[in-house]
């Protein structure tokens, strides 16, 4: 399985454009070209990627320290569900 840090360098790589030379466990956001937008987007698509939702924001601004919030997330079971979670136990009404 692909680790966050992994995944998250191939998409800053194939998404967003930002040179391999570039990118460093150390590599703020900003000193990447990533603003609060770009960063919110490459949340989306790590979700995307993950099949599951991360309910929360990266505090950290660098690519490792972020790479291990995701982590963390995942190891602590949130967002554990795949998107869309679990299917309702509750009965389908009629003409719906």
């Amino acid at each position: 399985m692909e680790t966050a840090y992994d995944l998250m360098t191939r998409l800053l790589t194939d998404h967003f454009g930002v040179p391999g030379e570039q990118i460093a466990p150390d590599a703020t956001f900003e000193e990447l070209g990533i603003d609060s937008l770009a960063k919110i987007e490459l949340v989306t698509l790590l979700e995307d990627h993950l099949e599951r939702p991360l309910d929360q924001a990266p505090a950290d601004d660098t690519l490792g320290g972020t790479a291990a919030w995701v982590e963390r997330l995942l190891r602590a079971g949130i967002g554990a569900q795949p998107q869309g979670g679990a299917p309702s136990a509750a009965p389908a009404r009629p003409g719906r």
